[in-house]
């Protein structure tokens, strides 16, 4: 899929789908997904929705987009075998300051810290405001080691394409 497509499908703006237990043949039991409540109404921006709330791969993420484009219905659409692992089981990391000196990738020094962390798991997609907030980094180097460790996860996550 081209780049404008897939961008695209990330700016797909809707209501979630993901009310119930066998939507798109999404199952708690066999894909440890958790679902949207009925009451939920509002529209959201879907890609980063299925990705933050439901914790789905980019991949499964565009997927279900797809799906729901082209008007399949929830109920008797089966998009997901019981056997593929659609969803993030990494999804907290450790904060980089847990430890006083660190060395992440694609970083040449190894970096000091005044502030030994106690926060050891973090909910990656609030490590961002976590560094700033409490550690007081700057954005960019925020962002710097946000993005290594998202990079970490996906390494280690070697079905996440």
């Amino acid at each position: 899929m081209n780049k404008e497509k897939r961008k695209g499908i990330t700016t797909v703006i809707g209501q979630c789908p993901l009310t119930f237990d066998g939507a798109y043949g999404l199952t708690e039991a066999k894909h440890s997904i958790k679902f949207c409540e009925h009451t939920q109404t509002r529209p959201i921006r879907l890609y980063n929705h299925f990705i933050g709330k439901h914790r789905l791969k980019p991949y499964y993420a565009r997927r279900l987009i797809r799906a729901i484009i082209n008007n399949k219905e929830p109920k008797i659409t089966k998009l997901f075998d019981e056997n593929e692992n659609v969803v993030y089981n990494l999804c907290k990391v450790s904060c980089p300051f847990t430890k006083k000196r660190i060395l992440l990738p694609g970083l040449a020094q190894p970096i000091e810290s005044k502030v030994q962390c106690r926060c050891h798991k973090i909910p990656l997609n609030a490590l961002k405001s976590h560094l700033r907030d409490y550690h007081h980094v700057s954005d960019a180097f925020a962002k710097d080691l946000f993005e290594c460790m998202e990079e970490i996860r996906n390494n280690n996550d070697t079905t996440s394409t």
